[in-house]
């Protein structure tokens, strides 16, 4: 536990009249006392906070290294502007960090329920062979950091479909900010069908966080308030519930089964 500034004076209060020989302390011990209390507080063990996210001082440093700044980031253009810039920094970012693997980081549908949370993962090495000198490079561009491409055949498609509209396409969410973990560095991304379907459970947030938000500015609008190219943000409030299901008619829900959540129910009583 952190020590308060009212708790490192209290305690150095007690030692003043708690020293060996019985009398306060001198000034100069007092204020060691006082300096190894506050040593307690010290934010010092998390000198590393933040180190491992691609956002903030750590992308602007990494992105001046590379004639820009992290201020590109603010705006999902830099997608189609500055792929290739930001990837240079983050491979120089991910070296730095001991990373040689990247992986487009993604939660299938039915994560949250049937499969308990699990994540899908693509990785790659941030590396290649050199075919003329067969020397081992890093190698990662602007293409490997926005988009990837995974296997989608095992997901609901809504009925029959071709060989090649059975992959599953992976684009970065720039709404999340890249992460290191390990060896290994995340990036965050959506899942969808060849034809755009979601096969993620978080597509289907992110386009009802863009609907929220474009309806929120048209209100806005009206009411007299314009607030330009900003968007409106939709935050929520966990709570704590749970609901317990017996087994037996757990078997009997395929929405629970199959979806993570109620489709088929009553209406509302109220």
């Amino acid at each position: 536990m952190l020590a308060t500034s009212t708790a490192a004076r209290s305690l150095l209060r007690a030692t003043r009249f708690t020293s060996s020989t019985g009398r306060t302390l001198a000034p100069a011990t007092a204020q060691t006392a006082l300096s190894a209390i506050r040593s307690f507080a010290s934010i010092e063990p998390y000198a590393d906070y933040g180190k491992s996210v691609f956002t903030g001082r750590v992308a602007d440093e990494y992105l001046k290294k590379h004639g820009s700044s992290g201020d590109i980031l603010s705006d999902p253009s830099w997608t189609k502007t500055h792929a290739d810039t930001v990837a240079k920094a983050v491979l120089d970012w991910a070296v730095d960090r001991g990373a040689n693997t990247y992986c487009h980081w993604f939660q299938p549908m039915a994560s949250s329920g049937v499969r308990h949370g699990q994540t899908g993962q693509v990785q790659n090495m941030m590396m290649k062979f050199n075919r003329t000198t067969n020397d081992v490079e890093f190698d990662f561009d602007g293409k490997m950091l926005i988009k990837g491409e995974t296997d989608g055949s095992s997901y609901p498609n809504g009925g029959l479909r071709a060989t090649h509209q059975a992959g599953g396409y992976l684009a970065i969410d720039t709404s999340s900010p890249i992460f290191l973990r390990g060896d290994t560095v995340f990036i965050p991304s959506a899942f969808v069908s060849y034809y755009g379907a979601a096969l993620d459970e978080k597509t289907p947030l992110l386009r009802s966080n863009m609907a929220i938000s474009k309806h929120a500015k048209r209100l806005l609008k009206h009411l007299g308030l314009d607030i330009g190219d900003k968007d409106v943000v939709s935050n929520i409030g966990l709570e704590q519930e749970f609901f317990l299901v017996p087994r037996e008619m757990y078997y009997k829900r395929p929405d629970l089964q199959l979806a993570g959540r109620t489709i088929i129910g009553k209406d509302a009583p109220r």
